[in-house]
């Protein structure tokens, strides 16, 4: 058995985020310090087996309460954002900044980039690289239009918790594929949203997979024909056809969505309130697949709602107590 971090973090700390890079989980939390967030994000490796264990710190307790994610600012020496912490450790009633940070983000206006959203010479940088455009359908068969940047593909689409998904192009900037997306989602009537609520829900009731599966052929083949109408007035980017493929620490989480012998997952309590303690296998999006001892009941965890809430550890957070193999 072994802790990760348990000196740095202590008892105390907000859960940030559970992210993937290099195709697998991570989580990443924030120390509590003097009841504020000490303003150094660690990140934790969530390998298979790993035992977590969480409460959420209720009312009335010290620190509790979500808070400010912070800020991006653009990177100077290459394409990128650094995050930088909020100045004065705000608590926020709702969304994830407070208005000081959400006022000095630099990533924020990407989304208005193709509408005249002023940006900062750095951060144009990054809107410059190579974009794709892509069709995610969830369990639900709902299907979404969206876009990933050179430097976050797959990584994209691994945060989403998709279904099925297919990059349907390739544009020269940031700039053409919010174009693109905003065209496509008019074009193909096609949302570019999905709330991590339906999401989860979608997951835990999913319809079956020749429905899945008819309905992202379907949302493909609308996006492709908008894309030839787009040919007309927009310019730089190159049709595709390219399917995403889960990785393997996703491997669960998929089995539930097999033709054959599909392995349901089972809805999880709310992590909001009450001790939870569960041993992980993978996940996907923000969703972990656990169970807790028997592998054989496996329910879905939707830690979304945990996102920049002031927590307390259970049994040391993190830490590896199975010889399940590594698969990732």
């Amino acid at each position: 058995m072994y802790g990760l971090l348990d000196d740095v973090l202590g008892h105390d700390f907000v859960w940030r985020d559970i992210t993937w890079r290099e195709r697998a989980p991570v989580l990443t939390v924030e120390p509590l310090q003097a009841g504020e967030p000490a303003g150094q994000v660690h990140t934790l490796p969530i390998t298979p087996g790993a035992f977590l264990g969480v409460r959420v710190l209720q009312p009335g307790e010290e620190s509790a309460g979500t808070y400010c994610t912070g800020y991006a600012q653009a990177k100077t020496d290459g394409p990128g954002f650094t995050h930088l912490p909020c100045p004065s450790s705000a608590l926020v009633p709702k969304g994830k900044q407070c208005p000081t940070c959400l006022a000095r983000d630099e990533f924020a206006p990407i989304h208005r980039v193709h509408l005249g959203a002023q940006m900062t010479p750095a951060a144009l940088d990054y809107v410059n690289l190579e974009h794709f455009l892509y069709i995610a359908t969830f369990p639900d068969a709902t299907s979404k239009v969206g876009t990933a940047s050179l430097h976050s593909n797959p990584r994209r689409l691994d945060d989403q918790a998709v279904a099925t998904a297919t990059i349907i192009a390739r544009a020269q900037t940031g700039i053409i594929v919010r174009q693109l997306e905003d065209f496509v989602s008019r074009d193909a009537n096609l949302s570019q949203f999905k709330h991590a609520s339906t999401k989860y829900r979608s997951w835990v009731n999913p319809l079956t997979p020749a429905e899945i599966k008819s309905a992202h052929y379907m949302a493909v083949e609308a996006a492709t024909w908008a894309l030839e109408d787009a040919a007309d007035t927009i310019s730089g980017f190159q049709p595709l056809a390219e399917p995403w493929v889960p990785s393997l620490a996703m491997g669960r989480a998929y089995a539930s969505l097999r033709a054959e012998n599909p392995e349901p997952l089972y809805a999880y309590p709310s992590l909001t309130e009450g001790e939870h303690g569960f041993y992980v296998t993978g996940g996907t999006g923000k969703f972990l697949t656990a169970h807790t001892g028997d592998p054989e009941e496996t329910f879905l965890v939707n830690t979304a709602t945990l996102s920049n809430k002031a927590c307390a550890s259970v049994g040391g957070l993190i830490h590896q107590e199975s010889s399940e193999p590594r698969l990732f």
